[in-house]
């Protein structure tokens, strides 16, 4: 994997988690914050291309984990 592919991967499986009504905020974050990390020791290196980037959740997850990505914000 590499480049965006990642991307094919992560915005269908970050659907179907955001759908779960019966998980909290915080399982949703700690489930996309494990796919985010094996996509990324796959490579993946354009998160902000996912349809998800937005999302207050996902977005949460990466200001967690990359604050620096959002000091210009």
């Amino acid at each position: 994997m590499g480049w965006c592919s990642g991307t094919d991967v992560f915005d269908p499986v970050v659907k179907e988690i955001l759908k779960i009504k019966e998980l909290s905020d915080n399982k949703k974050k700690h489930l996309i914050r494990t796919l985010i990390f094996a996509l990324e020791d796959k490579d993946w290196d354009c998160q902000n291309e996912s349809h998800y980037w937005n999302n207050r959740i996902v977005r949460s997850v990466f200001k967690e984990e990359y604050p620096e990505w959002f000091d210009d914000i």
